[in-house]
């Protein structure tokens, strides 16, 4: 932190870009300047291509400060920020290899397991992910607000998984509506109303526990 020439106090960001010919991260300006940064943004054309913003490739971006930070983010945000966080990009990665497969295969051959890994990274995707700079309320979304939508699409795929794991078949689940209505909760919700954010997981939690009753009345 500094003192600025009017007196307030601020910080300063310097943000390298490196733009290399054809999108190939690994021509060697590139590969040389990832050796120095601790930070590194990889955009990606295809996401921009379909209105996918912010560009970022969260396969191959990265942060080394993410350790440092840890104990700051469980003081001041949430003691489960980062070992959620760390969920989030396990449930992402593994989808990226589903649709490796599925690509081969087809999604029909998919265990419902995995394919609700693929539609939890879809609302992960589309409902935290993706951010629409031209909506008041998702222009700016503070960290508190971050946490509270990770906590929320892991609420929705820990629950989901016990029923699929009772044998309750996604389809079952996804005519809920909670997939769909968990990618509008960050226009819907403020960033001053976060209690919303429980409201919506006790719904989630109650349209789950009615399936799973009307399962036994069945069996």
């Amino acid at each position: 932190m500094t003192e600025s020439f009017n007196g307030r106090i601020g910080s300063v960001t310097i943000i390298g870009a490196v733009s290399p010919q054809g999108a190939d991260f690994s021509e060697p300006v590139t590969q040389n300047t990832k050796r120095y940064v601790h930070v590194f943004w990889g955009l990606d054309r295809d996401l921009a291509y379909s209105r996918h913003y912010p560009a970022v490739n969260w396969k191959i971006s990265y942060s080394e400060y993410v350790d440092r930070l840890k104990s700051w983010y469980e003081k001041n945000i949430n003691e489960k920020f980062s070992e959620e966080r760390l969920e989030i990009v396990k449930l992402l990665q593994e989808e990226n290899e589903l649709q490796e497969i599925s690509k081969v295969v087809g999604q029909d051959v998919l265990s419902d397991s995995k394919k609700l890994i693929l539609e939890i990274c879809r609302i992960i995707r589309l409902g935290f992910l993706q951010q629409s700079a031209m909506n008041e309320i998702d222009t700016f979304v503070p960290l508190e607000k971050q946490y509270k939508m990770m906590d929320s699409s892991l609420k929705i795929y820990n629950n989901s998984i016990k029923l699929i794991e009772k044998g309750i078949p996604i389809s079952r689940i996804k005519e809920t509506g909670i997939f769909e209505e968990y990618i509008k909760l960050k226009f819907n919700i403020s960033n001053d109303n976060l209690s919303e954010f429980d409201v919506f997981d006790k719904k989630v939690e109650q349209e789950l526990k009615n399936i799973l009753e009307e399962y036994k009345e069945h069996t």
